[in-house]
């Protein structure tokens, strides 16, 4: 009976993995606004089939600018079926600062510094940084 429960147990973990939303979350610290002209993602399906996603253009307005899940983003779109397609996680986008700017910003890039002083920041540089939670997936980018 102790193998029985410990398989199911087994078996509901490793479904858990694969349904939570990856939540996306930007906070500007900054008087500016930055655009996410392109972002990508992926799904991963209950088969370990893994579909990608792509959204964007993204406006990022003072303030915090949640997305609980992936398909609340604007121009979210993925061949992913329509039962899994909030279930992605955001790898990377392509980001344009106010100073004219545009550079990658995701987990193989996970931080960027301006030169350009934007004026909408009192003539400083920016810095934005990338953080993936603990579960791989959560993404809070704070840009200060």
């Amino acid at each position: 009976m102790k193998k029985i429960s410990l398989l199911l147990a087994l078996f509901v973990c490793l479904g858990l993995g694969k349904t939570f939303a990856g939540s996306f979350n930007i906070i500007n610290m900054t008087g500016c606004t930055f655009t996410i002209t392109t972002g990508f993602g992926s799904i991963t399906g209950p088969s370990s089939t893994v579909y990608p996603f792509s959204f964007g253009p993204v406006t990022i307005n003072p303030g915090p600018n949640p997305f609980v899940n992936p398909t609340l983003l604007p121009g979210f779109t993925s061949p992913a079926p329509a039962s899994l397609q909030a279930s992605g996680c955001v790898n990377h986008t392509r980001m344009m600062g106010p100073d004219g700017v545009s550079f990658p910003l995701g987990a193989a890039y996970p931080s960027y510094t301006s030169t350009n002083n934007p004026a909408c920041y009192n003539g400083n540089n920016y810095v934005m940084n990338w953080t993936t939670g603990s579960n791989g997936c959560d993404v809070v980018s704070l840009i200060f």
